[in-house]
């Protein structure tokens, strides 16, 4: 006969904290991963820290969730409970946080007051302890604990008269500590970030974890380079690396935050991995972690990193769309434990690679999101080297507070960060290592600002100024706008690439690709796109125009313009567009646009060399004049639950259309719709679904819902097919377009088409 969990007998006494997993274990497990995990990356753990850990999940001994998990129904909230023994036995706040907020999120420090001083409520705590089990294994778990005699775990709670005196000092904490909040920030963070990581990592794959070494080999690194010495350029970039690693041993004498200031087109790439690896060698790092703003360009840094790192040390590729593929483990013999830790790091994004490529926004993620799962990889940051490239990307407004937090990373945890960019922006006074100003041998291009006009005003000045006579490339500021120009220059019997965010990921590889290859047979291009052309992508043209955009993007742009410096001067041509709804350059912070428009007005004319100079100028008067982010006062405040996002592109109303002219993706969406069954593996499960999401995502653009909403109100004729709605929404903010309607609303060559555009292109 079976007990009331569906146990035998025998089992009765059996406490689980996951199907399968004795709850004594679990724990004790997790307490050790977090002391391996913390002395891999230089970290010490305190005894009231691993108390902590120890405790985390002790109130899963309760029937309510003990029936939870035998039957998969019904709640109960295990942390609250445990972090209240973890207060009595800690005396820490912290710790009883970081216990609390295990599986949700970082709160405010108010927030912290008004739980423990107001809504905490003691009796009710001490009945839910009361009712916890005490089972055999539970001595085990005690052991680590308390060297007290103590037969149940309401003698870890303490008496009333115990909590007046912890909730006495709650209640003053903000202003006892003061001045080292910022400490306590960082104290917190990374006991959360180690306890959150040992948890799901205990659960999802075992107790064992290996960390590769950080294996740094020059010979890797020097026969790729040789392999680039036929590149145009390349003996001027050899001497821009030689000077700067000579200057390395003078400037870089112990962790903190430096700058590289290196024009487009002068190697920073490569620059940017030897510096990190000789820093990585002189202060015996734990790890390179290499940070890019857009995905495109972790794609192709990550391919150049497996490239120069050998064999033993594997690259991880770290973006939404990544596979997360594990090289080199050294446990592929066990391919179940492989699978798991597959799945874990895949599942969560954990950085457990002695190298990392990742984009900015997982960085920012890390570092100041207050969600558990974004924090895993935050102790990771401890004695790493960080190469931050392009770091302009972020906000002006959270210059400030970013450089103030790298300072305080770099001073605390050792970690070594390289700013890295041609147009550096103020985020933090770090020693130069370029040793001089470095500027390209001649003149590459000039900068010609050509005022306020419209689309078609502009395709015709350029076309007079022969513009397209020569392979020319065109940066617009919104999607639309460059369909539009697209077909303003259609009309004059040209016929460009196109690349945009409309354009799926699949597609624009392959529009790059043919790109490359007609520079590589020096064939006339002509290239239309948005931003995603600006940064990191090595293309180059012999003219270029910008519509109006900050300063940094416009040099950017310029970057792919006579990149390889030719014989004859490039031209970068700048235009204000607008239309009937007015500039296109509204997109941006109007702060920006202000300062770099007086700057074009001054100097309506100038050439690359003096781009630096103005560069500067404009981000001293963009820096006084741009309301900061509390991104730092956040920290020092205790308003540690707040964040501030890095994009503001969730605030678009944006739906993410799958382009299916084939009707390729219905076992896929129909696994999608089924719900995951209580006998699956949870992380197996929900892995599958993110494999099939991130396959998805190749093949689909994100697109306003009102432009949806205006296909979608078109004629049923155009809609509607015998085999049911061929444009539908299949999930919330998630559309599908199949069939012949999915060549109306997507083309390869240009991407989703709207339909005024549509119309437009119809006509023509």
């Amino acid at each position: 006969m079976k007990g009331w969990l569906g146990l035998k007998p025998g089992n009765m006494e059996e406490v689980c904290s996951h199907k399968g997993k004795k709850l004594e274990k679990h724990l004790c497990n997790t307490a050790g991963l977090v002391r391996v995990i913390a002395g891999e990356f230089g970290l010490s753990v305190t005894p009231e820290e691993e108390k902590a850990v120890v405790l985390h999940d002790i109130a899963k001994s309760h029937p309510d969730f003990r029936r939870k998990l035998e039957t998969g129904r019904g709640r109960f909230g295990h942390a609250e409970p445990s972090s209240a023994l973890v207060f009595n036995c800690t005396r820490d706040l912290l710790c009883a946080e970081a216990v609390r907020q295990h599986h949700t999120r970082l709160r405010n420090l108010g927030d912290v007051e008004k739980y423990w001083g107001n809504d905490w409520d003691y009796e009710e705590t001490k009945r839910v302890i009361k009712e916890l089990k005490w089972w055999p294994g539970a001595q085990e778990v005690m052991n680590s604990v308390s060297k007290d005699k103590i037969t149940s775990w309401k003698g870890l709670l303490g008496s009333e008269g115990d909590w007046e005196e912890i909730i006495d000092h709650v209640d003053y904490y903000q202003v006892e500590r003061g001045e080292f909040l910022t400490d306590d920030w960082l104290k917190l963070r990374l006991l959360y970030s180690l306890l959150v990581t040992a948890d799901r990592y205990e659960a999802a794959v075992g107790n064992n974890i290996n960390f590769l070494p950080l294996l740094l080999e020059r010979a890797a690194l020097n026969s790729y380079r040789k392999g680039l010495s036929d590149k145009p350029l390349a003996g001027w970039r050899s001497k821009v690396r030689e000077k700067v690693i000579a200057n390395i041993d003078e400037q870089i004498l112990q962790p903190g935050v430096y700058t590289l200031t290196l024009p487009t087109g002068a190697g920073k790439t490569l620059i940017g991995l030897e510096l990190a690896m000789r820093i990585a060698e002189r202060f015996r790092s734990s790890g390179i972690i290499y940070v890019l703003p857009f995905i495109s360009l972790v794609e192709q840094n990550a391919d150049v990193a497996r490239t120069i790192f050998p064999e033993g040390c594997p690259v991880l590729e770290d973006h939404y769309l990544s596979n997360f593929k594990i090289e080199n483990m050294e446990n592929k013999g066990n391919s179940d434990q492989l699978d798991q830790l597959q799945r874990f790091i895949s599942f969560f994004r954990y950085w457990q690679s002695p190298v990392v490529v990742t984009t900015l926004a997982k960085m920012w993620d890390v570092l100041f999101s207050p969600r558990a799962n974004d924090t895993m990889s935050f102790h990771r940051l401890s004695r790493a080297v960080v190469v931050l490239d392009e770091p302009q990307a972020i906000p002006p407004g959270c210059w400030g507070g970013f450089g103030k937090t790298l300072e305080l990373l770099a001073e605390k945890l050792k970690t070594t960060f390289i700013l890295m960019t041609a147009t550096q922006p103020e985020i933090v006074k770090g020693r130069e290592l370029a040793p001089c100003l470095i500027q390209f041998p001649k003149i590459r291009h000039e900068f010609n600002w050509k005022g306020k006009m419209t689309i078609p005003d502009a395709a015709e000045n350029l076309k007079n100024n022969q513009f397209f006579a020569k392979s020319c490339l065109l940066v617009l500021n919104t999607r639309k706008a460059a369909l539009k120009m697209y077909i303003e220059l259609l009309k004059r019997k040209i016929e460009p690439n196109f690349l945009s965010r409309w354009v799926t990921p699949s597609d624009r590889q392959k529009t790059l690709k043919i790109i490359r290859e007609k520079e590589k047979d020096r064939a006339w291009r002509c290239l239309v796109a948005t931003q995603v052309i600006e940064a990191g992508i090595d293309v180059d043209f012999d003219m270029a125009f910008r519509d109006l955009g900050p300063l940094d993007c416009i040099i950017q742009v310029a970057g792919r313009c006579n990149r390889h410096m030719q014989e004859d001067l490039g031209k970068v041509y700048i235009a204000e567009l607008y239309d009937e709804n007015g500039t296109f350059s509204r997109i941006y912070d109007q702060v920006l646009i202000g300062q770099t428009r007086t700057i074009l007005n001054e100097k309506n004319a100038f050439d690359e060399s003096v781009s630096r100079e103005i560069v500067s100028e404009y981000y001293s008067k963009v820096k006084k004049n741009v309301a900061s982010k509390e991104l730092w006062e956040n920290i020092c405040q205790g308003r540690w639950g707040e964040y501030i996002d890095l994009f503001n592109d969730h605030l678009l109303d944006e739906v993410m259309l799958i382009i299916d002219p084939n009707d390729e993706f219905g076992p896929d969406l129909e696994f999608l719709n089924q719900p995951v069954h209580q006998s699956e593996d949870p992380y197996a499960a929900i892995e599958k679904r993110k494999k099939i999401f991130r396959k998805l995502s190749l093949h689909s653009v994100p697109v306003p819902k009102k432009e949806i909403d205006k296909w979608a109100n078109r004629t049923t004729e155009y809609i509607i097919s015998d085999a049911g709605r061929d444009l539908e929404q299949i999930a919330d903010g998630i559309w599908i377009v199949r069939h012949r309607t999915a060549e109306r609303i997507y083309r390869k060559n240009i991407g989703f088409v709207p339909v005024d555009i549509f119309d437009i292109l119809d006509e023509m």
